[in-house]
C-alpha cells in the first residue's frame, strides 16, 4: 500500500523501505521491480561480492561509494562485472537503452537492448543476389524498378 505522490493519474509511489532484510527472507533473492528499497546489513566485502555471484539475477546494480572508497568500489565492478549486464556507480538503477546499450544477464534478461541493437534484433536481413552474367544485370534492374521491396530506402 504505497502512497501516490504524482497526482491522481501518476504512477510515481513513494517506496517501502525494508530494513533489515536478511538471507532468510524470499525479498532477499527475488528481483524486485519497485516500489521497494530492501537494505541488507553485511559485515563483510566479500559477503556482498558472493551475494551477487551467487544469485539468480543479474541485470544491473548500483555501487555507491567515495573518493577513499574507490579502491573497493573497483574490486566491486572487477567482480560484477561478469554478473550484472549494467554497473551503475553513484546512481540507481534506471532504463537506459534510448541512450546506452542496456543488457541483462542470467534470469533478468538475454542479450543487448539499445535503439541500434533493437533495429538489429528485430530486423530480418534479406539478400538478393544475382550472378553477374550477360542479361542479368537488365533483369535486376527491372526487377528493382518494379519491386516495392527493393526500392531504396
Amino acid at each position: 500500500g504505497g502512497t501516490i505522490i504524482g497526482g491522481e493519474d501518476s504512477t510515481l509511489m513513494v517506496p517501502a523501505v525494508l530494513y533489515p532484510v536478511t538471507p532468510d527472507m524470499a525479498l532477499y533473492r527475488e528481483e524486485q521491480f519497485g516500489p521497494v528499497i530492501p537494505i541488507a546489513p553485511y559485515d563483510s566485502l566479500d559477503t556482498i561480492l558472493e551475494y551477487g555471484r551467487s544469485g539468480q539475477y543479474g541485470q544491473q546494480v548500483s555501487v555507491f561509494t567515495t573518493l577513499s572508497g574507490a579502491t573497493t568500489a573497483a574490486r566491486i565492478v572487477d567482480t560484477f562485472s561478469h554478473v550484472y549486464g549494467k554497473i551503475n556507480i553513484n546512481s540507481q538503477c534506471s532504463r537506459s537503452p534510448d541512450s546506452l546499450p542496456f543488457s541483462g544477464r542470467r534470469s533478468s534478461a538475454m542479450g543487448v537492448m539499445s535503439i541500434r541493437e533493437a533495429l538489429r534484433e528485430f530486423s530480418i536481413p534479406t539478400v538478393v543476389a544475382y550472378k553477374d552474367r550477360e542479361g542479368h544485370r537488365e533483369i535486376t534492374e527491372e526487377l528493382e524498378a518494379n519491386s516495392k521491396f527493393m526500392q531504396p530506402l
